[in-house]
């Protein structure tokens, strides 16, 4: 059992068929458990995923260009970008 991992605190009855996917996908030293965490992790993220990706296709944006405080960083940006290549030009 991996260190700093709560006690067990619930059986999950499975099918055979669930408990040998289980299998194929474990990695060493994995129990059940962990296997089934890290599956719920990787459908958590797929999930948030494909909520940006609903919020990209289908979102109303606003061009950052027409933000004055945008602009404003932009603007701060380039002059300290050119700062530092006339500082390396000089070394």
């Amino acid at each position: 059992m991996a260190k700093n991992t709560p006690p067990l605190t619930e059986k999950v009855l499975v099918s055979v068929e669930t408990k040998h996917a289980l299998m194929s996908i474990r990695e060493p030293g994995e129990r059940y458990g962990d296997v089934i965490g890290r599956v719920l992790q990787e459908r958590k993220r797929h999930d948030f995923i494909a909520h940006l990706d609903r919020i990209a296709e289908e979102g109303e944006f606003v061009p950052l260009d027409s933000d004055p405080e945008y602009a404003g960083l932009k603007k701060e940006r380039h002059r300290e970008s050119k700062h530092r290549q006339a500082d390396a030009a000089l070394r």
